[in-house]
């Protein structure tokens, strides 16, 4: 009992001094961005004191790796910071790209449907399907931290950790897919075409108007975060835990589709979505490795 404990303590150390590099290395790398660009368009971005502070301190925070307390907060502490970097990109992509492409994905999807989709699904709108799918897309942040607090949990500290790395791999990404192809999505840009308004049954409205409030008017349709991470984890779960596979499989479908009858997103920011999702579990594990090594 005595050997077992001393290797659970190694574990651990292991978690806090090793594993945990190349997720902290890959979180800097990302703050940095923010802070040069934060620094180039300060007088352009508004509140820029104030993004110029966060971003010190996240930098800082995560660079820092002389003290325990801090080596064992980093894993979570994103938890907090991508919420953060997420409400950034409000002030911050229409500074650096101020131009839309919403009229390219638009004329996308007509090309591929000869209809816009989200016009085309009024056809099938219900106010409770809307309300199964918007409570399922409120969702979408939690599912990969449930599989996360799963392997943490059953001390699967090496599988915790790459899987954490590859959700912030995809969420970094994402975000810098919005400064290139900035898009505020068809809830706004064909909201003249829609011959009525979502509805739902009970919490619907409650929800859809929360998000709207957190979120702000974001640029960030292309390509759909929500797919490429809700797919991210359900692909980890199908390797790590049966049982939150099978949770995740209807999960995930409806979630792709919501995006979509929700109106946040085009079909094409979902085939992006996908095609990033490939690109993560592509490249993520040899980037993982090549952070772990330096």
């Amino acid at each position: 009992m005595r050997i077992n404990r001393n290797k659970n303590n190694s574990a651990g150390n292991n978690l806090n001094n090793k594993y945990l590099q190349p997720l902290s290395k890959l979180a800097a790398t990302y703050q940095f961005i923010m802070l040069l660009l934060n620094i180039v368009f300060f007088y352009e971005i508004d509140n820029a004191v104030n993004w110029l502070f966060i971003n010190l301190i996240i930098f800082a925070f995560l660079i820092i790796s002389r003290f325990d307390i801090i080596r064992r907060m980093k894993a979570w502490s994103l938890l907090v910071i991508i919420p953060v970097n997420f409400t950034q990109l409000h002030y911050m992509v229409h500074t650096v790209h101020p131009s839309d492409f919403d009229i390219f994905l638009i004329k996308f999807d007509y090309m591929l449907f000869g209809s816009h989709p989200t016009l085309w699904m009024e056809a099938f709108t219900k106010p409770l399907i809307t309300e199964i799918l918007q409570i399922v897309y409120s969702t979408f942040y939690f599912l990969p931290i449930v599989l996360g607090l799963i392997l943490f949990l059953s001390k699967r500290l090496a599988e915790f950790d790459f899987f954490i790395f590859q959700v912030v791999y995809g969420f970094y990404l994402s975000y810098l897919g919005y400064f290139i192809i900035p898009a505020i999505g068809p809830r706004f840009t064909l909201d003249h075409l829609q011959t009525f308004q979502l509805s739902g049954v009970w919490i619907m409205e409650t929800i859809h108007h929360l998000l709207n409030q957190l979120e702000n008017i974001q640029r960030d349709a292309f390509p759909s975060g929500h797919t490429a991470i809700t797919v991210l984890t359900l692909f980890y779960a199908k390797k790590y835990n049966n049982r939150y596979f099978y949770f995740m499989l209807p999960i995930t479908l409806m979630m792709i589709l919501s995006t979509v009858y929700l109106r946040y997103h085009y079909v094409i920011d979902v085939i992006a979505g996908l095609f990033l999702f490939m690109i993560i579990i592509t490249t993520g594990p040899f980037l993982y490795k090549k952070l772990k090594k330096t």
